[in-house]
């Protein structure tokens, strides 16, 4: 690829990114760069990369603080191309190397352009070789023309990434916070376009896909990035309500409207008032309160319990559920009414099964939180572990995967047998075997899962005659359960917060019931 390539991909590249790609594989003819990137700035001055050559995969769409990071500091700060001589200054790129996840040695070449468009920074183009003399033959004038068309590709209109979130945080005011959603598929990005055009209005959103593919991050987006995005967004999960209390849950009620309202309580409509309220899970709401939910959206109107008179109320309605409302209006679940009125625009989140090119960014997002939580310097992925994650079925969605993540963390911490504090944790292909080979329905396979026996195959377990005598069901739960947790238990050490990461519990479950089995000491009661 020639110079005159990466000129012409501003004008037919399709997208900001493919043009952005071809310039960095023209500089990567011109200088010897073991890693080159693009990185875009964001209104909260974090800068993220959306284009690389050289770095794992999963680096594009990392996030960087420039206050942390002392070489991106100065190259937002700086007038031209800055290449960095202090060996003792860190890598931001340390450990992100194709192949290798381990720490780029402090005396290397690296060098940073400021990319600005209309005299603001828009980015920054970055170089690092392993060879310290690596980038002596890119002169500082030929990283200025490069860099000039990196800017220039940012004015793109067209494309992923994080200039469109930009693009819409700037459509939905000086207020607006929301950061791009994780995803560079053409999935996402048509989501991330939806949201530009809906954050600023006031219409009803219903927001569907199945459970756990990140519904409630879209409705937070378009609060985020809204007008109301100051006031307060009140999320509801309509199936945690039992349905005697919903009414009261959402709209209020006065006092002795019931037994037990011994004093007057407003609705979480009334909450939201301003803002937005999200209704996680709406198909779940019974007949009654999908009506007075009908008289809030055509209205502005909500009626407390026990109340005679109307209040009025304003908030943006984004609703969210995994079933099919269709079917349930057909069958009389789901008032039709309230379902056209719900449907101005819906806003469907495809299954992650359908987008694994986004997997690659969600792991990364989950290891750097993981990191962060366990103390670690970083969470980071060798290519089978993060190959395996991106090949499975997760019928889970990407609350599943994110589960994945930490527990291998867990795992490679353990296996390991040290503490996470200031290291850096590579999770193995072994650390996430319970996410590895999907089946042919994308069903994942765990370790230990009974095997569910098809039609026509054989008619009981193998090893298990007939007429072997049953265990009562309850007796047999109590024992795997007992099993279990002496397992989760034992593998973190007596740790209860541990044990209930590795059990998919919370650690106030996980050590109530580790005392309900005996398998820890009972609390001494606290003495007066």
């Amino acid at each position: 690829m020639t110079l005159l390539d990466a000129v012409l991909s501003l004008s037919e590249a399709p997208t900001r990114d493919e043009a952005l790609q071809r310039i960095l594989r023209a500089l990567a003819q011109a200088a010897a760069a073991d890693a080159l990137s693009v990185l875009t700035a964001a209104e909260d001055g974090s800068v993220g990369v959306a284009a690389q050559i050289g770095l794992s995969p999963a680096a594009v769409g990392l996030s960087f603080n420039p206050a942390e990071h002392p070489r991106l500091r100065r190259a937002t700060l700086a007038a031209g191309p800055i290449r960095f001589l202090d060996p003792s200054e860190p890598d931001p790129y340390s450990g992100w190397l194709l192949g290798s996840a381990g720490e780029i040695h402090p005396i290397h070449a690296c060098m940073a352009v400021p990319l600005r468009v209309q005299g603001r920074l828009a980015g920054l183009l970055t170089l690092d070789a392993c060879d310290p003399h690596g980038l002596r033959g890119l002169r500082d004038e030929d990283a200025r023309m490069f860099a000039a068309l990196c800017a220039g590709a940012l004015r793109l209109d067209v494309g992923p990434g994080p200039a469109l979130a930009a693009g819409a945080r700037r459509a939905a005011g000086p207020a607006s916070g929301g950061g791009a959603l994780p995803g560079r598929s053409a999935a996402m990005r048509r989501i991330e376009r939806e949201i530009a055009v809906l954050a600023p209005l006031s219409v009803p959103v219903l927001v569907t896909g199945e459970t756990g593919v990140g519904k409630e991050l879209v409705a937070r987006a378009l609060h985020e990035r809204s007008p109301r995005a100051s006031r307060a967004l009140v999320i509801v999960n309509c199936a945690a309500i039992p349905a005697q209390l919903v009414e009261s849950e959402l709209f209020g009620h006065r006092k002795g409207a019931f037994t037990g309202a011994t004093a007057a309580r407003a609705g979480r409509f009334e909450a939201a008032h301003g803002g937005t309220i999200f209704l996680d899970e709406i198909g779940e709401l019974p007949l009654a309160a999908q009506a007075q939910l009908l008289r809030a959206l055509q209205e502005g109107e909500i009626q407390p319990v026990g109340e005679d008179r109307a209040r009025r109320v304003e908030a943006r309605v984004v609703a969210a559920t995994n079933r099919d409302l269709r079917r349930e209006v057909a069958e009389g679940r789901f008032r039709a009414d309230l379902f056209h009125r719900l449907w101005v625009y819906p806003i469907c989140v495809p299954p992650l099964r359908e987008r694994r090119e986004d997997i690659p960014a969600l792991c990364e997002r989950f290891a750097a939180e993981i990191a962060a939580e366990l103390g670690a310097a970083r969470v980071d992925f060798a290519e089978p572990a993060l190959r395996a994650l991106t090949q499975a079925g997760w019928p889970g969605n990407v609350r599943e995967l994110k589960n994945a993540v930490e527990r291998a963390a867990l795992r490679r911490m353990m296996a390991e047998g040290t503490g996470a504090a200031g290291r850096t944790l590579v999770l193995r292909r072994e650390d996430v075997d319970d996410a590895g080979d999907a089946d042919e329905h994308g069903a994942l396979a765990h370790p230990g899962a009974p095997r569910v026996e098809l039609p026509g195959e054989r008619p009981w377990p193998a090893g298990v005659p007939p007429g072997a005598p049953v265990e009562p069901l309850v007796e047999a739960l109590e024992r795997a359960r007992r099993e279990a947790f002496a397992r989760a238990f034992r593998a973190a050490g007596g740790n209860a917060a541990m044990a209930g990461r590795l059990l998919g519990v919370s650690r106030s479950f996980a050590y109530k019931e580790a005392v309900r089995l005996g398998l820890i000491p009972a609390p001494e009661p606290r003495r007066r």
